[in-house]
């Protein structure tokens, strides 16, 4: 069992004989305090044993009882009042005040004309003292005091009128006072909870050291990821519109990266040899054949409508011209989709139409299937998944190399108007939530890592282990041509050696999808802060036969076998992983920069048996 931390809760036993059930002579469990998590066996002699969680000041329990071979688990969640705090009872986190003490209910108000005082004593005699960093601080909440000590004013005033004009039979001015009286009041009840809503988002720090894999490699090179960059092929001014422009990114150069990642993820010479060994070794010898559909799924947040960061046209070109033109692919069998942002398409189709008419280009994706899987757990519900996968032989992720939630103190405070984000980042796993229905928006809170203990179940294994992800997937891209600190924001330079103030101009791939997101996890926290808890999915998720949790994942209703594998690099110098060192059986990153492989390893053949391209 993995309980809460310790915010002074204590884990109690009973044990009765099978005709006595629930009595009342509980006690401590030796040893328990002093850790959030207890092993026990089940005991074939004990008729019926009881486990609970008991915080002293309330009486409010989880409750785990064990009957034979049989365990239910019944959780209730709620606040958990801390003296004049109130303590999240799953992960002990201040979550707001509480408000029986009454002189909470006065705390924002004073210290917002507190705020006000210091503020005009100190930048009236001075007003060059506005930019000093206490000043700034003082500023808002002193505008705040006012706005919350005008809008009580307000709703009384609003209020006395409303009633007088009753009293006269002027029900037009009555209501009209009314109203403004209800928006007083809202503006008051929102800035009442906004301390209580807000949340801190932590920050990342790996819970397992460099160099540490699990999980099972996957891949016709096990654990292999490969990485190609060329700093001259994207170049961007960082002002104009837009960053996807053609006139901004040399093609040639970007389809040669694309095609060097492929073909080293295969361990072929050509980009044609390289599509017939994926496709081959995801059917297990048979190669692909004309009328199987391929799906390619992009980020197509912002529809080619801004420069925030999205699929780039140039990728999709290069990733289409060696399907299409080198491997020989069908275009009508393949679709460009983000189902969550259908129609969508635009920059991308507008640049790649010309010389691929016939993809289908995000539209007519038939909605959603219902019943696509199921989640492993009770609370998540949108089991709905795109048709257009459902209907796929094949499934291409490109996601984006970028962060999707900007670590936060103030994440869900109402006067915080930033939309930060979800997830930890944006690349295989969280592409994937744009699979699946329309309800997923219910959904959200759940990938909100740093909520969550490292040990617990993550609805995105559920999501990618599922037969129409895990089993179609031929290919997983990671496009690194230029990266975002958050979903929405535009392209951001990086500063880590070899970019040194460039954009990233770069590739990733693998068929392990543990594999490729670690090793982009690593980039991306190299470069910025992550929230906490950012890795939690691919713990899950590489030891998804086995995981921390103790979660059985069975999407389809068969358990997973791992997902893949995930480790961190040795450091952000050198980038090398358990098997480019040679001392474990982890991920392998092989680094082709411009100009060719760097290494023999990165264009090392294997040995297939390829059919006449007739047969395709």
């Amino acid at each position: 069992m993995t309980y809460l931390p310790g915010v002074g809760w204590r884990l109690q036993a009973q044990t009765n004989p099978i005709n006595v059930g629930l009595r009342t002579n509980w006690v401590d469990v030796s040893g328990a305090g002093s850790t959030n998590q207890y092993i026990l066996p089940i005991g074939a002699t004990d008729g019926s044993v009881f486990f609970r969680l008991i915080y002293p000041q309330l009486n409010l329990n989880l409750i785990f009882f064990q009957s034979k071979s049989t365990i239910k688990t019944k959780i209730k969640k709620m606040p958990i009042e801390k003296k004049w705090l109130l303590v999240c009872g799953r992960t002990g986190r201040v979550v707001g005040l509480n408000r029986n003490y009454r002189w909470v209910r006065w705390l924002f108000p004073v210290a917002g004309l507190v705020a006000l005082v210091w503020y005009l004593v100190r930048v009236i005699p001075k007003p060059s003292r506005a930019d000093y960093p206490c000043q700034r601080v003082a500023a808002p909440v002193a505008i705040g005091g006012v706005v919350y000590l005008l809008s009580i004013l307000g709703l009384v005033a609003a209020f006395r009128k409303t009633r007088a004009f009753l009293h006269q039979h002027r029900y037009a001015a009555a209501a009209a006072c009314l109203l403004i009286g209800l928006v007083f009041g809202a503006v008051v009840r929102d800035m009442n909870e906004s301390n209580a809503l807000a949340e801190d988002t932590g920050t990342f720090t790996p819970s397992d050291g460099p160099n540490q894999p699990i999980g099972t490699a996957r891949g016709i090179h096990p654990g292999r990821v490969a990485w190609s960059y060329d700093l001259s092929a994207c170049n961007w001014d960082g002002k104009s519109k837009y960053w996807w422009s053609g006139e901004f990114n040399d093609q040639a150069k970007i389809t040669k990266l694309m095609n060097n990642v492929i073909c080293s993820v295969a361990g072929q010479l050509a980009i044609s040899n390289a599509w017939d060994v994926l496709f081959r070794d995801k059917n297990g010898g048979p190669a692909y054949v004309k009328g199987e559909k391929i799906a390619i799924k992009l980020n197509l947040n912002n529809g080619g409508k801004s420069n925030a960061i999205d699929a780039s046209p140039q990728s999709v070109f290069a990733l289409l011209d060696g399907l299409v033109n080198q491997f020989g692919a069908s275009q009508s069998d393949i679709t460009l989709c983000d189902p969550a942002r259908e129609n969508q398409c635009s920059a991308v189709e507008n640049y790649c139409q010309a010389a691929f008419p016939g993809v289908n280009y995000d539209t007519n994706l038939g909605g959603f299937t219902p019943n696509a899987f199921t989640y492993s757990v009770a609370g998540p519900t949108e089991n709905s998944m795109s048709t257009t996968i459902v209907k796929s032989k094949y499934l291409i992720t490109m996601a984006i190399l970028k962060r999707h939630c900007t670590p936060a103190a103030t994440y869900h405070d109402p006067t915080d108007k930033t939309d930060y984000g979800n997830a930890s980042v944006t690349m295989i796993f969280k592409s994937n939530w744009g699979i699946i229905g329309n309800k997923r928006g219910s959904q959200h809170y759940l990938l909100h890592d740093w909520d969550f203990p490292m040990a617990s179940y993550n609805q995105l294994v559920d999501m990618y282990g599922s037969t129409n992800i895990n089993g179609k997937t031929v290919l997983n891209i990671i496009d690194g041509l230029y990266s975002g600190d958050r979903w929405s924001s535009p392209p951001h330079k990086w500063a880590m050696a070899p970019f040194n103030g460039h954009w990233p101009s770069s590739f990733f791939a693998s068929q392990d999808p543990v594999a490729l997101e670690s090793v982009g996890l690593d980039f991306l926290r190299s470069e910025m802060p992550l929230i906490k808890n950012a890795d939690r999915h691919l713990h899950e998720a590489a030891l998804a036969n086995d995981p921390p949790s103790g979660t059985v994942y069975k999407p389809d209703g068969v358990r997973l076998h791992s997902l893949g594998v995930h480790e961190h690099w040795n450091n952000a110098t050198e980038k090398k992983y358990s098997r480019n060192l040679g001392t474990g059986q982890g991920i392998e990153l092989v680094t082709m920069p411009a100009g060719g492989p760097a290494s023999a390893a990165a264009a090392r053949p294997v040995a297939v048996v390829l059919l006449d391209s007739s047969t395709r």
